[in-house]
């Protein structure tokens, strides 16, 4: 009797079909990362060439006038004097010099005072579709802030922070709110709003390219501010201070064009007593945030670089603080103690060729 033998032919087990499966997670998942970090890759080097043109901005406004813009254009010469309020701020002032010279025109920066304008846009849907227009110029792509500024609560070591009762301060004229800008001036060390500093860019500054003792390559000229950072404005200020008045960090510093170094990089704890959480520079960008310096340069500075405050000295802290008296002659101690962040942002500190 002839025999045949067969055979046994195995299916496709639950097992291989897990397996098919995990792989094929696996894979989708490594394509999903992929995609993320080729988008994030490019909103970077976007977000590159608008610090990049926003430079060249202030470079050729300092070759027109000699100096760069100053960070608001206050009309108190008298820097002891109380506070002023609602003024144009430096990023408008070079909007001729970004291709937005009808923004410029419409708005008759320099020609009138932003109260003006305020008060002109409360009964006029052109003028306050100016104020409040997305200018792509002053937009990180990385960043979530709406056309009005606004405050995204972010989670610090576990604890749910919290955001200024305003997100983002109107200003005083009419309670009006303008559109946001993720690009602020470097101030310097101390309140980004007190019109003595040592940044570049702050109030009623009057900075050349000389004034940069360390180099326009050791000195930030302007940095980002994310969303969970209080982002801040284009088109101005809501006040400027002078060295009596005793104001709220949160409350105030929120919604600001101007910056300080004396706020760690990347900020997050919103609930801090110690530093002003809406003061800072910020991003999205995964482990830093981008500076422009004073050499037009575009840099990515990490969210570890030394930072350290002289405390030996008068303490620099006392200009952050909310409910603390701003004063206009501050020190910042002895240079030497302070960190590479605080460094880079001062622009006469004597401590050039940081390496960083």
């Amino acid at each position: 009797m002839l025999k045949r033998s067969f055979k046994r032919r195995h299916g496709f087990t639950i097992f291989d079909l897990i397996v098919a499966i995990a792989i094929i997670v696996g894979f989708a998942a490594l394509v999903v990362v992929g995609i993320q970090k080729a988008r994030e890759s490019s909103r970077l080097m976007n977000c590159t060439n608008n610090l990049k043109q926003i430079g060249l901005g202030c470079h050729n406004y300092a070759d027109t006038f000699k100096q760069f813009p100053t960070g608001t254009l206050d009309r108190e010469p008298d820097p002891t004097a109380p506070p002023t309020y609602d003024s144009w701020g430096w990023s408008a002032l070079i909007l001729p010099q970004i291709e937005q010279l009808n923004v410029y025109d419409a708005l008759g920066v320099t020609k009138r005072s932003l109260v003006a304008a305020i008060e002109e846009a409360e009964g006029n849907p052109r003028v306050a579709g100016i104020l409040q227009a997305d200018l792509t110029a002053y937009r990180c792509p990385s960043d979530t802030t709406g056309t009005l500024p606004s405050c995204r609560v972010a989670s610090f070591n576990g604890v749910s922070g919290q955001c200024p009762p305003e997100p983002v301060r109107a200003f005083h004229t009419g309670s009006f709110r303008s559109s946001t800008s993720n690009y602020l001036g470097n101030a310097g060390l101390f309140d980004a709003q007190v019109r003595a500093n040592n940044g570049v860019i702050y109030a009623q500054s009057r900075i050349s390219f000389a004034s940069m003792i360390d180099g326009t390559s050791q000195t930030f000229l302007v940095g980002e501010r994310s969303e969970y950072g209080a982002a801040g404005t284009w088109v101005g200020t809501s006040g400027v201070r002078g060295s009596s008045i005793t104001l709220t960090a949160g409350t105030d510093d929120s919604g600001n064009p101007l910056g300080t170094v004396g706020t760690p990089p990347n900020f997050r704890d919103q609930n801090s007593k110690e530093y002003n959480p809406w003061g800072g520079f910020s991003s999205m960008h995964p482990g830093g945030t981008q500076f422009c310096l004073g050499d037009g340069s575009v840099r990515f500075v990490t969210s570890k670089i030394d930072f350290s405050l002289d405390t030996t000295g008068p303490d620099p802290t006392n200009s952050y603080a909310g409910d603390a008296s701003f004063d206009v002659t501050p020190s910042p101690g002895q240079y030497g103690k302070l960190g590479v962040y605080q460094r880079l942002g001062i622009r006469n500190d004597g401590q050039g060729g940081v390496d960083y």
